[in-house]
């Protein structure tokens, strides 16, 4: 009966969800023709969450001495005033949010398989153990969820939740909601992808031009 319980719980965590996990508000300036909201809001432990926007950016990728445009990312915080918009500051300024979120509109399509290889690439970059399981759950979560299809966003949320534990939770392209719980700490460590320790040149410059 435990089991039972236990796969119930699993699925309802990654059904597709009836709104999108993150609302953007109307207008905003472009970036390659994508439209960056100024804020948008989300769902936290059943209560709406606003949140602004830090900045945006272009995710390129050199292949064979090209560089090829990948996404455009965008960081969202609950708190612009508590947030660090400094290179060596920004990730760990983190704990101070209620929920961050960062949304990456795909300017081609992408495997999950290669989705989830530029991830872990990252976290190598930050020393994060990819074996412990919260971390495990959530690369797993991006390698079925399919191809990231050009025109589409994939949002991320990082949320604080009131027993002192984290969950990130991981919007396809296509509209399927993943919750993945952890300890404190664990939106960190996601995040760094993006505000730690760049895993090449491409990241980089993304993370300066979110941080500009």
């Amino acid at each position: 009966m435990k089991l039972l319980s236990a796969c119930l719980f699993a699925i309802l965590l990654s059904v597709n969800a009836s709104a999108a996990l993150l609302t953007p508000a109307g207008g905003g300036e472009k970036l390659e023709n994508v439209t960056l909201a100024p804020s948008a809001t989300t769902q936290v432990e059943g209560e709406s969450v606003s949140l602004t926007s830090v900045g945006a950016g272009l995710r390129a990728k050199k292949v064979v001495f090209v560089n090829v445009k990948v996404y455009v990312g965008q960081l969202y915080v609950a708190s612009l005033e508590t947030f660090k918009k400094s290179e060596n500051e920004a990730l760990s300024s983190l704990k101070n949010q209620k929920a961050v979120a960062i949304q990456l509109h795909f300017l081609r399509d992408v495997d999950a398989e290669n989705v989830q290889k530029s991830f872990k690439e990252a976290l190598a970059a930050n020393k994060i153990n990819t074996q412990e399981a919260p971390v495990q759950q959530f690369l797993d979560t991006v390698a079925k969820g399919g191809e990231a299809k050009e025109g589409k966003a994939l949002s991320i949320v990082g949320a604080r939740l009131k027993d002192g534990n984290e969950a990130i939770t991981y919007e396809t392209t296509g509209g399927n909601v993943t919750e993945i719980k952890g300890p404190a700490g664990f939106i960190e460590k996601i995040f760094s992808i993006w505000l730690g320790k760049s895993s090449d040149d491409g990241v980089a410059q993304l993370k300066k031009s979110i941080l500009k």
